[in-house]
């Protein structure tokens, strides 16, 4: 099959044309050496870390907030933010941090212990809606509180006693400085947990004074990383402006004054963003436009720790047969998407967790027209007779739309059946799969540590990102054995039985294995690539040379 939307090359020739020639003329407006322009493709669906579980809003987070802990600016471990040092005890279950005495609110009002700690509870305590719950389960009597929580409900003659719960929670702030956490079970991960953004600190007297939606509001942003917003900094889909938090501990080494996310949800038009100078860093460039970018010296590529793959919903009558969504599957010729479609930029998933040190990539993905007819028709669609029509569910992106279209002919061609295709914007996208309100979906999962289980524990039955209806106690117990495993290859040993049980039961269809594309502006320093695909704009700064 040829590459679809092949005259979008001609006009990516054009642009680049124009734009060489602007450059050699001296012409180009460029951003403002203070300020560090990103193209971002969507509003954020919050500014609550809490609530927050995707790409698109953690990029604006690292700006806005710091964890414990924080990403390097390239691969390696995590490196110190709010905790200036941290300690681990010889068995694994207790880490203890050590808070630094100048981390500061974008108020002034000191960073302490304690808000670490009401961030978590607020998760465990279902105040918020958060889908990555699932990390604070890893400390100690978590998922007991869970329990309890629950079964005394939330009136409010309860409530003291669900707080007489969480003191048996094992995160305990005995003074401002020191944080101490227990774990369930030795957690070699948990360094990289605690950076991420969903277990950000959180500014509690906001959220006294206003509670908890009214707190992360724009307006009324309290946060603690090395920037803030502005006054009316956010204009939904047009930009969210940042200016340096003043009182960020570390705010004498910032490169850069503000960082300003220009939101542009056309791929196409972020590249044009891009080459007529307004934006510093874009990524995610149309799929068609790749191979002329990639010409540029400014154009970045590298793997990705991710995975793109489709969600089944398993409780739509149609899809609770997994011999339909084994043929589903099956008759996915992924070889030609990524060879054809996708002009060889990605890799062929044959599991759903990308290659990790240690744990190279299953071999249990494959394309067998033939196994998906016999499937099919041993559920009761002989060639796709009497087969209901079936929607595919995308977020809006050039790039999701070709992918989707490239299934749809393949499932109508292999299988005889009728595919629809809708288009979402994010947040409603984001919704509809949470409310379940979908048949498959388009999806794609970035992983939040380099370990598999960050890939294989969002399938558990109990995971707010599992997003499929399947539950399956078999999958959840060989999920919570390996958590417990101490030695590091039975660990893994354990997690590949899970991954085979899971794409074996395909609650799920991966398609690809995720590379990453970015534009950057010859005149930054400090951004670098890495496997995470978590660039913090602390580490960025901008000079008048252009030259990389």
């Amino acid at each position: 099959m040829s590459s679809p939307l092949r005259l979008n090359h001609t006009l990516a020739c054009a642009l680049l044309s124009a734009w060489a020639l602007a450059a050699c003329a001296g012409e180009r407006d460029r951003t403002p050496l203070d300020t560090f322009v990103v193209a971002l493709e969507s509003d954020p669906e919050t500014f609550d870390p809490g609530v927050m579980s995707g790409s698109i809003e953690g990029q604006v987070a690292y700006s806005m907030y710091e964890g414990l802990l924080s990403p390097p600016a390239g691969d390696g471990p995590p490196v110190p933010g709010v905790a200036r040092e941290w300690t681990t005890s010889p068995d694994g279950l207790t880490w203890t941090f050590t808070l630094r005495d100048d981390a500061r609110w974008s108020n002034g009002d000191r960073v302490v212990a304690e808000d670490f700690r009401e961030a978590w509870l607020r998760m465990l305590r279902g105040d918020i809606a958060a889908d990555y719950v699932s990390f604070v389960r890893y400390i100690r009597s978590a998922r007991a509180y869970e329990a309890a929580r629950r079964a005394v409900g939330g009136s409010s003659w309860t409530r003291p006693l669900v707080r007489a719960l969480e003191l048996g929670v094992g995160v305990r702030a005995p003074s401002p400085n020191t944080l101490i956490v227990d774990l369930e079970s030795p957690t070699p991960f948990f360094a990289d947990v605690v950076m991420f953004y969903s277990m950000f600190p959180v500014h509690r007297p906001t959220i006294a004074r206003l509670g908890d939606a009214a707190a992360f509001r724009a307006e009324n942003l309290v946060t603690n990383g090395p920037f803030r917003m502005r006054p009316d900094g956010y204009r939904r889909r047009v930009a969210i402006e940042l200016e340096q938090n003043p009182y960020y501990w570390d705010r004498a080494a910032l490169g850069v004054d503000r960082v300003t996310h220009l939101i542009i949800e056309d791929g196409a038009a972020r590249v044009t963003a891009f080459l007529d100078g307004r934006v510093d860093w874009a990524d995610d460039p149309p799929n068609n436009q790749l191979a002329i970018l990639a010409a540029l010296p400014q154009f970045h590529s590298a793997p990705q720790l991710g995975t793109y793959f489709y969600r089944v919903n398993v409780t739509d009558p149609l899809l609770s047969d997994r011999r339909v969504r084994r043929a589903l599957s099956l008759a996915l010729n992924r070889g030609e998407l990524c060879r054809c479609t996708l002009d060889g930029l990605y890799t062929v998933a044959t599991g759903f967790t990308p290659p990790l040190p240690g744990y190279p990539a299953l071999d249990a993905v494959r394309y067998d027209p033939n196994e998906a007819r016999r499937l099919l028709a041993e559920a009761g669609y002989p060639g796709g007779e009497s087969f209901p029509p079936l929607e595919i569910l995308y977020n809006t992106s050039e790039n999701h739309r070709v992918i989707a279209q490239f299934v749809q002919d393949q499932w109508q061609n292999e299988l005889g059946i009728d595919v629809t295709l809708v288009n979402q914007e994010w947040k409603v996208y984001l919704d509809t799969m949470d409310t379940l309100q979908y048949q498959v979906a388009r999806s794609g999962w970035i992983g939040d540590y380099v370990d598999p289980n960050t890939f294989l524990e969002l399938w558990r039955s109990d995971d707010e990102n599992n997003r499929t209806g399947w539950d399956d106690p078999e999958y959840d117990a060989l999920i919570a054995a390996a958590l417990r495993e101490p030695d590091t290859a039975r660990r893994l040993d354990q997690l590949r039985v899970a991954e085979a049980h899971l794409l074996d039961a395909a609650p799920i269809i991966p398609v690809y294995f995720y590379a990453q594309f970015h534009l950057v502006d010859d005149r930054v320093r400090g951004w670098e690539m890495n496997v995470r695909n978590t660039h913090l704009s602390r580490w960025v700064s901008k000079t008048s040379e252009a030259s990389r």
